[in-house]
């Protein structure tokens, strides 16, 4: 690998970033998004060029690509670190936003010049030429290998604020974080999932992507999981690079894809704490042969629903495995009864060794006092068409007899008719709570008819309005916690 130092200016790097031919490009897969700084720092960029500040230099790659009619080599260049710096200033001189409020005056050749609040075309001559003409210190690397530059991004980079998982996109290697990139510009993580401007900025798409990957990986090849923490997604992601198959690749696409038809605006639903295990019931409902939209009425009727082990599965400590499984446990089950499917005939959305089915767990701990219906033999038929959720045998591992298998599942799903709900619900934009248009709370003895409407497809006939419902714990509008992810 070899460096030089480039000479050059910024309206000459601009005209290299806009050129047909593409000389200058920010495409480096490792690299974080552009457009991730806030406004205040942008705004001292341009402070800092107009007042003669300190930059960091820029680093390129340098690349052949191909002669000009004269036999001169033609080179193209990729931003190796700057991304930021560059493509602020190029969208600050195209006009596209204005500095902050709070940016200070500065001094340019004895004038003072007040910069609040003001676009590019709107600055004096002389800002506007002292912007253009800037002269960074650029350092250029030629004849280096994509493991070397990668390197040497992560070593630029550990000394400043990057998230864990920015950096654990070098460890991802070029190929694999270039194809996970590309599903992560669907509609699903873009416009669907519900996550902070922090948490976007920190590209926490990411970490949720490869989160729901390491669960599939459990599920499909019993790989063993801890949690599901950044640190523990950099490791995963350091053991995938050159491993992760062109199988696996496909069947990823396809659940993405799934889901970027299945939603398309925001979810409120869709937070950090349960998009892996969406990701992961995708596959199951894919599989099944239920269409995206079906799915999407299946997540709108479990947002809707009360279920309170998948509640004491989000809160604090939602990241180590007992409560993941628990929440995919939950999900799961209650996508056997919306669909009417037979738990005992899908594969589990976890690996084979774990137990679909607790034992041990009171109902008052699991439902918050919610009593199982009579006839658990007779709601096991209405909910999966069998007469027990797994074979006619008793579990050997658990011990839980066919009554009692029933049982458990209504203490993870709450009374239920187990009948399935209308298929046409709409889920919202933003992600509506409490009841479902076509229910209503008890009162007395409902008849048969409106039985159908209070319970729906395993919803406890808990549920309530949510301007009804007491929230003393952070219980968001979907009746689940809010996540708190302990990254430990």
């Amino acid at each position: 690998m070899n460096r030089s130092s480039l000479p050059i200016g910024l309206n000459t790097l601009k005209k290299w970033w806009s050129s047909p031919e593409g000389v200058l490009k920010c495409s480096l897969p490792f690299q974080r998004h552009s457009g991730m700084w806030n406004a205040i720092t942008k705004s001292m960029l341009v402070w800092s060029i107009l007042a003669d500040s300190y930059i960091p230099p820029i680093v390129l790659l340098k690349d052949k690509s191909g002669t000009n009619s004269k036999g001169k080599d033609i080179f193209s260049y990729q931003v190796l670190d700057g991304q930021q710096r560059l493509t602020t200033l190029f969208s600050f001189i195209d006009d596209e936003w204005s500095l902050h409020g709070s940016t200070p005056e500065v001094e340019v050749d004895g004038t003072v010049y007040d910069l609040e609040g003001i676009k590019f075309s709107e600055m004096s001559e002389e800002c506007q030429d002292a912007i253009r003409n800037y002269h960074f210190s650029v350092q250029c690397l030629e004849n280096y290998t994509m493991t070397e530059a990668e390197s040497l991004f992560y070593n630029i980079n550990s000394g400043v604020s990057l998230s864990t998982v920015q950096k654990s996109k070098a460890k991802l290697g070029t190929d694999l974080i270039g194809f996970l990139n590309g599903l992560l510009q669907g509609s699903f993580f873009t416009q669907a999932i519900n996550i902070t401007e922090k948490q976007a900025l920190a590209e926490d798409d990411l970490l949720l992507l490869l989160q729901g990957m390491l669960l599939l990986d459990n599920r499909h090849d019993g790989m063993d999981y801890k949690n599901i923490s950044t640190a523990t997604c950099l490791g995963y992601a350091e053991g995938i690079r050159g491993n992760y198959s062109v199988q696996k690749r496909e069947k990823l696409r396809g659940i993405v894809g799934y889901l970027d038809k299945a939603f398309d605006a925001k979810v409120k639903f869709l937070k950090k704490n349960n998009v892996p295990i969406v990701l992961v019931l995708a596959e199951t409902a894919m599989d099944s042969g239920r269409d995206a939209q079906s799915f999407r009425a299946f997540i709108n009727d479990f947002a809707n629903g009360m279920y309170p082990a998948y509640e004491e599965a989000s809160g604090s400590g939602n990241v180590k495995a007992s409560k993941v499984q628990q929440r995919l446990r939950v999900m799961y089950l209650a996508m056997c009864s919306y669909y009417r499917m037979k738990p005992s005939e899908e594969e589990k959305p976890f690996a084979r060794e774990i137990p679909l089915y607790l034992e041990g767990r009171a109902v008052d701990d699991l439902v918050g006092g919610a009593k199982p219906i009579s006839g658990t033999t007779e709601w096991a038929e209405k909910s999966f068409g069998e007469t027990s959720p797994l074979s006619e045998a008793s579990d050997g591992v658990l011990g839980v007899t066919k009554a009692g298998e029933a049982e458990i599942e209504t203490e993870l799903l709450g009374e239920s008719s187990g009948l399935e709900p209308e298929i046409e619900t709409e889920l919202s934009e933003e992600g509506s709570g409490g009841q479902s248009p076509d229910s209503e709370e008890e009162s007395g003895s409902p008849s048969p008819d409106e039985n159908m409407e209070i319970n729906q497809a395993g919803l406890s006939s808990d549920v309530q309005s949510e301007e009804s419902t007491e929230n003393p714990d952070g219980v968001d509008s979907g009746g689940k916690q809010e996540e708190q992810d302990a990254d430990e």
